[in-house]
């Protein structure tokens, strides 16, 4: 090849590379477009199937069913938003689970879903997601449904302001409201569960569970293996057990409440076994037939756990710990009133856990102290050394007991002989004066309405006009 056809060949691809490159370009743009899909919507009316338009949409797709009843049970197999207009019933007759969900992102919203199956052994669902991570199910109510909202392995998703009612079984053959399984960094908010078994949360870390309500169940949360975890602005009332967490570490508590969870065998307004690094502020557990239960809480011996301003009140027991359990700091609770305020289970004195933190103890209803400089802090110690609460701890068959006139018997005969009283369980060397009330609670005032005082100032008069009217009359001798 010589120098002329060289420099030809070179001209030659000088002027093609230009047109080169817009071909690609548009070859690149045309690839691009063709893999592009389009999300479409789709509509289904009573007396069409479900199962047949999911059949004919496509990852992106909407469905919107419209308003009406459909007794049909259906998959879920592809990403899809799946939209009830004014809540369409979706009945599934009382047989198996009602909509199953095996893809990612989808959306289920707006439908009322009634009548699963129940076997517990199959675990109908309302509805039923498994290996469907990042999907949303919301404002959907679930009626008669043995297992209401059911993630397995499925990270990522969020259940929002649903309103779940289980079947009318006995306790034991339900099944849960919400359980979570293997699907850490969920949202669980807003829902509202009744009559079912459990709010249950296993394997699922990094999960955020705030402003639901839970009750009338079984344990309003049942909780294991799960780190990482917050509770906010729950409600767990009138279960057998408000809540009860095991193995599991770094769990926040902010602003719950634990009321009237009074089970026969347990009544716990939550339970604590094996848990580490526990951190509990603004909760009131209230009229639960034990407060607070722990159980081997911290577990770790570099652990700590901090319940501070937290209301503990008309429970028979306020919190009940065993002897051994060392490495919990209480301070700024409130104990108000409750029976017996702290029980050691099988006796004994507690060691190794902190009653007061930075010159601020607790809350004692039952301190007889004083506080002569006025500053919040009471003079003496905070004991707790009632000698039928030593000997119920050892022996509980005796708080059949607890209400009965021996008991007063016992503390007086305490008091006159103190030789008989036993060593005090705890020592809170700071107690309060006053209880401590939760901000969030600010509007709650111990001060009466003017008309409640209104009225106590007549009933008062009212009895004195009476008496002074009586001696006036005895003295002129009308009476």
């Amino acid at each position: 090849m010589d120098l002329n056809e060289s420099i030809g060949i070179i001209k030659y691809i000088y002027f093609l590379y230009p047109a080169y490159l817009i071909i690609s370009f548009f070859f690149l743009i045309t690839l691009f477009i063709s893999n592009i899909s389009y999300s479409r919507t789709l509509y289904v009316n009573p007396g069409e199937s479900i199962s047949d338009i999911i059949e004919l949409s496509e990852n992106g797709d909407t469905i919107i069913i419209n308003k009406g009843t459909y007794n049909q049970r259906f998959i879920i197999d592809r990403s899809l938003s799946i939209i009830g207009k004014d809540f369409p019933v979706i009945d599934g007759g009382d047989k198996g689970s009602i909509i199953k969900v095996t893809a990612p992102n989808t959306v289920i919203k707006g439908l009322k879903i009634r009548g699963t199956g129940s076997s517990l052994s199959v675990e109908d669902a309302g509805i039923d997601l498994e290996d469907s991570p990042n999907s949303l199910v919301e404002n959907n109510i679930l009626e008669n449904v043995l297992f209401g909202i059911y993630l397995k392995n499925s990270p990522g998703s969020s259940i929002i302001n649903n309103k779940i009612t289980g079947k009318d079984l006995p306790l034991p053959e339900r099944g849960d409201g919400i359980r979570l399984w293997y699907s850490s960094e969920a949202e669980i908010i807003g829902n509202t569960i009744n009559n079912s078994r459990d709010l249950v949360i296993w394997w699922s870390s990094n999960t955020k569970i705030k402003k639901n309500k839970v009750s009338n169940g079984r344990y309003g949360l049942h909780y294991m293996y799960s780190n990482n975890n917050i509770f906010e602005d729950n409600i767990f009332t009138g279960n057998a057990v408000g809540g009860f967490l095991m193995y599991s570490n770094n769990i926040r508590f902010l602003r719950n409440t634990f009321s009237k969870n009074k089970g026969m065998a347990s009544g716990y307004g939550i339970g604590f076994k094996d848990l580490d690094d526990v951190y509990a502020e603004d909760n009131l557990f209230i009229d639960n037939r034990v407060g607070i239960y722990m159980d081997n809480s911290p577990n770790l011996v570099s652990s700590w756990n901090e319940l501070t301003n937290n209301i503990i009140a008309y429970n028979d027991i306020g919190i009940s710990m065993m002897p051994s359990i060392e490495r919990n700091k209480f301070h700024g609770n409130s104990f108000i009133e409750n029976y017996e305020q702290v029980e050691v289970r099988g006796g004994g004195i507690l060691k190794g856990n902190k009653w007061n933190i930075s010159k601020r103890g607790n809350y004692w209803s039952d301190y007889l102290g004083f506080d002569e400089n006025n500053d919040g802090i009471g003079d003496s110690p905070y004991k707790s050394e009632k000698l039928f609460e030593h000997i119920i701890d050892r022996n509980k068959a005796l708080r059949i007991f607890v209400y009965s006139p021996v008991t007063k018997a016992i503390e007086l005969a305490s008091e006159a002989f103190p030789v008989i009283k036993p060593k005090p369980k705890l020592v809170d060397n700071l107690p309060l004066i006053n209880p401590e009330i939760p901000i969030y609670l600010g509007q709650v005032t111990r001060n009466k309405p003017l008309s409640f005082l209104v009225f106590s100032i007549i009933m008062l008069i009212i009895p004195a006009i009476y008496f002074l009217i009586f001696i006036r009359q005895k003295d002129t001798g009308t009476c």
